[in-house]
């Protein structure tokens, strides 16, 4: 997987593009190398994210619907997380900025970002 890129791909006949940047790479036995990656959607497609990355051939951990099947996490859930969201609101026009805390399961994986 390239440091950064944009995705490109119809979804249920649509253009649909996907900005990525690698953060951090750290070697797993059972995977090999697990990323983690910042994303974001330039279009706004369902699943859009779990389908680039599935179709780019670096599917997102613990995706039972786009993964690889023997490589799925039983009970784990998705590592998928909305970090940030940046977006003007409807009404004010205001630019509105609402940033988590880093969770917990990724820091186990990554460490401290």
């Amino acid at each position: 997987m390239n440091n950064e890129g944009i995705i490109s791909s119809d979804i249920d006949n649509k253009q649909s593009q996907s900005k990525y940047k690698v953060i951090k790479t750290v070697s797993s036995e059972r995977f090999n190398k697990l990323n983690l990656v910042q994303l974001e959607p330039l279009t706004g497609r369902r699943h859009q994210l779990r389908i680039h990355l599935s179709e780019f051939g670096h599917p997102i951990l613990g995706d039972k619907d786009y993964g690889i099947d023997h490589l799925i996490l039983k009970g784990k859930g998705l590592y998928l997380h909305a970090y940030a969201l940046k977006f003007k609101h409807p009404y004010t026009n205001e630019t509105i900025y609402i940033k988590s805390k880093f969770p917990q399961r990724f820091s186990k994986i990554f460490g401290n970002i």
